[in-house]
């Protein structure tokens, strides 16, 4: 598996996998913005996109992971791992945050796995479950 930043060639399958997560209404505009910051990072297996990460490095003066998505058959094998510790190696920020919602049990426990400590939630947002927000230390 190898992580890397996408090619206009992976935009497509980078949707695909975003409109997993957010739906495909939100998804354009999200993957388009954060490819103009060049805040994505795919894996890729065989020549096959498998894992899709967005992040930001504003969020507070910290990198926060917006969005994290992995292919259905890919699940379970080290993609998302591989994918959170490279933005870890990249984050200009101490800090490192990320989030779920409360009812994703399989992200909340890859966040423990990861290293990641609860550091509050959001209430009221439109799906209308609770937003869980983790952070990670990364360097003094």
């Amino acid at each position: 598996m190898q992580i890397r930043h996408p090619q206009p060639s992976d935009l497509g399958a980078m949707m695909e996998l975003a409109a997993e997560v957010m739906g495909s209404e939100r998804a354009g505009p999200f993957v388009r913005s954060h490819i103009e910051r060049h805040h994505l990072l795919i894996a890729e297996s065989e020549n096959d996109l498998v894992g899709v990460l967005a992040y930001r490095t504003d969020w507070f003066q910290c990198t926060l992971v917006s969005l994290a998505s992995v292919r259905e058959d890919h699940r379970k094998r080290g993609v998302a791992r591989a994918l959170y510790h490279e933005v870890e190696g990249i984050s200009p920020s101490p800090r490192l945050y990320s989030s779920t919602e409360e009812t994703n049990s399989v992200a909340i426990q890859m966040h423990t796995a990861l290293g990641f400590h609860p550091s509050g939630y959001i209430d009221n947002l439109p799906q209308g479950y609770r937003e869980l927000l983790f952070y990670k230390r990364l360097h003094p």
